[in-house]
């Protein structure tokens, strides 16, 4: 049989491209930075003036902070977010700016409106501060950078793409690539390396395409470019979008790699007059360009596979730190399968394979599981949330005024590690979670962990389930102990680091012992 993916990797580059992108060369260099220097100082003077008087036009719109440095801004926000916004935010909500970048800093006080108003969008606040997307028109997205949101169909596609009946027709697909790289671990893995491959496998299969999926070689071949686009966003890149420098440069190479994957996997699909039940045939029969189905896939794998790939493989270490949750959670687990296949003969990927995708996430199915899960997403998930007001008018968020093109951000770290919500908030506990305590009913909006109000997170059912599954595979099949590098056990899991823009494997190598079970 053709093996339909054999194109899909990415070659190396040619001398020729390798000297244009990765040049290195110190005169080129040094006077790039110094045209880039000036270039920045000559329009700072000309747009500096207009950032804070924009901010003052109204008393709703909070004063601005004094951590600020001329011109540049509040660069703390890059290298410390968390103290730079509990700093700022003593006394209120404040207004702040990333060189010609309006931004305001809520408090917690008005997470309730943050979360509530329906007017900014969020997909255009993360693309300014994490992808260095350029803003100050309504058609930004159209000048530098890539339109992620398709002109505000994106929503309507992915709602589409993770409907129940297209996941439920590719569960027996998942739950063998799950089985098949699970069971094939050694003696021991990185679980922050070796998770975030399977999840990234099992979202390209329900929201890009099944025959990229169903080569593991080009999923990492993708991962790979996910990885450095991510690397490349700096705050160079954030702050001046419209600098071509070293980094601008390698992030619209890796593009390309990506555009001529969905492009090759496009002209194969019509060349033998394919037509497969999968997203990027869905995407071609909505009439999406090329262009527009790779913009779409960057989007939606990013947001399905950022946060989960961090999260799965924390709660396994969580689990595996805490053996007596580990002991509830595979009991609970073995129940669960069990109460669908109770066929112990059979291998468990058979028996596995008996369970529905709506019985996995089904309310009160597996109560420890779920509060373990919540409790890892509370403790270690501390990021900034940013909403752009990218309408023809001001925005109310409850006292506060949001001017058009400003960025209001949020630090989910105001609720997840306040101890006035969540008493001694550093400590793993799951049973804060429990119908007993309920820390999390007892004040309005405390856990923010997938999304809140008018912004729920659109694949919480779906990365639920990557989880749960994951999880169900590695408590069957393995005993489990967490280590550092050099093997030695460890007594704890590090501290969250809560000064990452996005969620972020733990500072510090962490690995896991495997021991097959019986």
């Amino acid at each position: 049989m053709k093996n339909h993916t054999s194109t899909l990797i990415p070659g190396p580059l040619d001398s020729h491209t390798a000297n244009l992108f990765l040049s290195q060369n110190s005169t080129v260099l040094l006077s790039t930075m110094l045209v880039a220097i000036l270039t920045f100082i000559a329009l700072a003077i000309l747009r500096c003036g207009k950032i804070q008087p924009a901010l003052h036009f109204s008393t709703a719109v909070p004063p601005y902070t004094h951590l600020t440095y001329p011109i540049l801004g509040s660069l703390q926000y890059f290298s410390d977010p968390w103290n730079f916004l509990r700093t700022a935010t003593e006394k209120g909500s404040v207004s702040f700016h990333l060189f010609n970048q309006s931004c305001i800093a809520l408090s917690s006080d008005a997470r309730q409106a943050f979360f509530s108003d329906w007017l900014t969008d969020p997909t255009l606040g993360y693309a300014i501060m994490l992808a260095g997307t350029p803003n100050l028109s309504k058609d930004f997205t159209k000048t530098v950078g890539i339109d992620i949101t398709l002109g505000g169909r994106s929503y309507k596609f992915l709602t589409a793409l993770i409907r129940k009946e297209r996941v439920i027709a590719k569960m027996p697909t998942l739950y063998a690539y799950a089985y098949n790289h699970i069971s094939g671990f050694g003696a021991t893995t990185d679980p922050f390396e070796s998770f975030p491959e399977i999840i990234f496998r099992l979202t390209v299969s329900i929201v890009t395409s099944s025959n990229i999926a169903a080569n593991q070689a080009a999923c990492n071949a993708l991962l790979q470019i996910f990885i450095g686009l991510e690397k490349a966003a700096t705050p160079v890149t954030v702050l001046f979008p419209w600098f071509f420098g070293p980094d601008r440069m390698r992030r619209f190479y890796l593009m390309k790699q990506f555009y001529n994957v969905m492009l090759d996997t496009i002209a194969e699909r019509k060349k033998e007059g394919r037509n497969e039940d999968d997203a990027m045939q869905f995407l071609i029969d909505q009439g999406l360009s090329t262009m527009e189905i790779t913009q779409f896939a960057i989007a939606v794998l990013f947001t399905g596979n950022a946060n989960t790939a961090v999260v799965a493989p924390t709660l396994l270490c969580d689990l595996a730190m805490h053996p007596s949750y580990l002991s509830q959670v595979r009991d609970e687990l073995e129940t669960f399968i069990s109460s669908f296949n109770s066929d112990m003969s059979l291998p468990l990927q058979a028996r596995i394979q008996s369970i529905a995708y709506d019985d996995w996430t089904k309310p009160g199915c597996l109560p420890i599981l779920e509060r373990c899960l919540k409790e890892t997403i509370r403790l270690r998930v501390g990021t900034p949330l940013h909403r752009l007001n990218n309408t023809e008018k001001d925005v109310k968020m409850g006292r506060v005024i949001v001017p058009r093109g400003t960025i209001a951000t949020f630090h989910t770290s105001f609720v997840h590690h306040d101890e006035k919500i969540f008493p001694e908030p550093f400590v793993w506990d799951p049973e804060r979670f429990s119908p007993e305590r309920a820390e999390d009913k007892k004040t309005p909006m405390a856990f923010a962990g997938w999304g809140l109000g008018r912004h729920p997170c659109l694949g919480q059912k779906f990365a639920t389930f990557e989880a749960y599954l994951l999880v169900a595979l590695m408590v069957s099949l393995y005993d489990i102990q967490v280590v550092d590098e050099r093997g030695q056990p460890l007594t704890e899991m590090p501290p969250p680091d809560l000064q990452n823009q996005v969620v972020s494997p733990p500072p510090t190598a962490i690995h896991l012992r495997l021991a097959a079970r019986e």
